[in-house]
Parts: C-alpha cells; structure tokens; sequence
C-alpha cells in the first residue's frame, strides 16, 4: 500500500476536531483523489448526523469506505461499527484508525444483504456493490462469491444512529435489520434511484419500510432538513435522507424547512431528465412512468410549458 496520508479539519458546531484520513494510491479511487486534492467535502447529511452525535453513542457506519465519517465520528467520541464490504477499503481504514490512535472504531469487513446467504460482489472503489443484472462478469465486471450477513447479525450493538451507504442495497439492509431498527433512534441514508432499481426496489419502498419502522424522513442539503412531498416523488437519483423517530434534532445554525412545492418537484424531474449521465435519465424515466395519472398530466402541463 503506498499510502497518502490526508490531513482534515472539521468544525461541528462549537467543536473543532483535527484528524487525518489516508489513501491508498494504489487503488486509484476517485474519492481518494478528490480527498487529496481537497475537492471532497463532507454532505450536509453526514454534517447533520456528526453535530447531534453525543460522547458514547454507538454509530453503526455501512458503506465505511477510508473512514471519511466513521474517523470524525470517533474524533467526538461515538463508538463506531464501521462495515465495509471490500477488503482494500476495510485495510485503509484501519491504517487510518492506527494512524489517528483511535480505539473506538471496529472494523468490520462484511457484506450486508436482507439474509445470511453466499453472493457475488463487485468491489468497485467507493462504488462496490452486489451484483445486479448490470452489474455482473458478463458485463465486464469483476466480482468475488463471499457470504453476506445481516444488520441483526452483526457484533457492537444496540445501535443509538446509523449512516448507511451502499449502493443501492439500503432497502435489503433494512430488511435484514428488524430488531436493530427498534433501538435506533434514527439515521442518515442514501437513497440512489438508479442503484435501488438495479436491486430490485425503489426509492418508495425504502421511504415505506422507515415510516413503517417509526421513522420520519427529512432530505438533507447544507444546514437544513426539508420535510418530504406529498405525494412522495424522489426528483433527483441521489438524495440523502435522514429519519428520525420523534421530532427531528435541529442543530443550532440548522433549519427546518417545508417541503418542495409539487411544480418545484416536477420541475426538478425534467431537468433530471436531460442529465447527461445516462443512469440519471434512466432514474428520471423510471420515476415519471410511476407518477399517478393527475400527476403526470401536472407534469405534461408543466413541460408544454418549458
């Protein structure tokens, strides 16, 4: 491994942390580069979760990748799980939490699915995924058999919050994680249309299984949570959620803001539309075939009109 090491300042709330991340230049992966030239920047959702982490609290991290949330969340105290599905990624993160002196990190290398059971897993950088009809050897895709495992399986909790990142595997790990979701008070989660549908669901389904599990959902941007539209329509692929029971923590210099107006929604859904990356016009064709009819003809008003 040759290693870069990264040093990281953070202001979270009234607390400044110092630390330092590493990259493994080996690998060449493309959120390393950004980290070494300083292009990468924490979301708002990942800002969210660490400014209402308290000393103690136990974060399970899915998707850990080099440590970039689970090495400020240990920085403030919290005890971390940090789950990570490639075996080059978990050995960064070690090196990382060897390097910051940090004995409040476990790392766990493990796939999660919705069950206990042998799959094929395309380790893809910061990307790796189960594979999916897309993503498999017949599509030029290199993947490993291994045994996925569960949230409920995994050692460390109960578990106070979780960061979840998988590429498109959320829905299953909820699935896999019944009596976790009891103890939770709450999460940030990634939800990627395009790698959700690759799986097998949809960023309503997930919606449906948190509100199910007690959960109000809230999209996150930078210092604010947004509550969701009704009715539910996810315009952009990728959107970080975050859900709470109770009434959501609303840091000081947050707010809570009402949700996007429907013309707003749609609005966002065309420009979608014209992404020039193919997987987000894939999303955006996808989530306008399931708008109910009365919406879909608001968005054929809106778009006679574009």
């Amino acid at each position: 491994m040759r290693q870069e090491i990264v040093p990281c300042t953070l202001d979270v709330g009234s607390v400044h942390i110092s630390y330092d991340l590493v990259v493994d230049l080996d690998l060449e992966d493309p959120i390393g580069s950004q980290m070494m030239t300083g292009e990468w920047k924490l979301s708002g959702a990942l800002m969210w979760l660490l400014s209402i982490l308290k000393p103690g609290d136990t974060v399970l991290d899915l998707g850990a990748h080099f440590g970039t949330f689970a090495v400020p969340a240990a920085m403030l105290g919290a005890r971390v799980i940090a789950v990570e599905g490639s075996s080059s990624n978990a050995d960064v993160l070690r090196s990382a939490c060897q390097w910051n002196r940090l004995s409040n990190i476990e790392v766990i290398e493990a796939v999660i699915d919705s069950h206990v059971g042998d799959v094929e897993f395309a380790d893809l950088g910061p990307y790796g995924t189960i594979s999916t009809p897309q993503i498999n050897p017949d599509h030029g895709y290199r993947t490993r058999r291994c045994v996925a495992t569960t949230v409920d399986d995994l050692p460390g909790g109960p578990f106070t919050w979780a960061k979840i990142d998988i590429e498109g595997k959320e829905q299953a790990a909820l699935a896999g994680a019944r009596r976790s979701l009891r103890d939770l008070r709450g999460m940030v989660i990634e939800s990627n249309g395009y790698m959700l549908r690759n799986h097998g669901t949809t960023p309503q389904q997930m919606v449906n299984a948190l509100t199910a599990a007690g959960m109000t959902l809230y999209e996150v941007g930078s210092f604010y949570l947004r509550h969701l539209p009704r009715p539910f329509v996810q315009p952009e692929t990728i959107v970080d959620f975050a859900a709470v029971k109770g009434r959501p923590l609303i840091p000081h210099g947050w707010r809570l803001s009402p949700p996007r107006s429907r013309k707003e929604v749609l609005e966002s859904l065309l420009a979608e539309a014209q992404h020039p990356i193919a997987e987000h016009r894939d999303h955006a064709e996808r989530s306008i075939a399931e708008l109910s009819p009365r919406v879909a003809r608001q968005l054929q008003r809106i778009k006679a009109r574009v």
